[in-house]
């Protein structure tokens, strides 16, 4: 096993997680995966890469019909119902 020295100075989670039941709610369904995508391009777009990660992530435990659910850390603050009408404050809680 090898530690890692490299450390982001953010790193959000994004639930894309996609549930089997369909008939239960799940970030895949209210665009996890589409809000994951734009985080990604934002980062690379703002020369962010190695200073915030992004990745994706099943279930964080807030499944809802509305949006997806993220956390940033090292904050650890959660959002829940996440959409594309939220990135522009996300993109300012991930600049650095």
């Amino acid at each position: 096993m090898k530690l890692v020295q490299r450390k982001p100075e953010k790193h959000v989670f994004v639930c894309v997680n996609e549930r089997g039941d369909v008939s239960r709610e799940c970030c895949a369904k209210v665009g996890g995966q589409n809000i994951y995508d734009k985080l990604k391009q934002f980062v690379a777009q703002k020369g962010l890469t190695g200073h915030v990660w992004v990745t994706k992530s099943k279930c964080l435990g807030f499944c809802n019909a509305v949006g997806t659910t993220i956390v940033i850390y090292p904050e650890q603050e959660f959002f829940t119902e996440v959409t594309e009408n939220d990135l522009e404050e996300i993109y300012r809680k991930i600049s650095v």
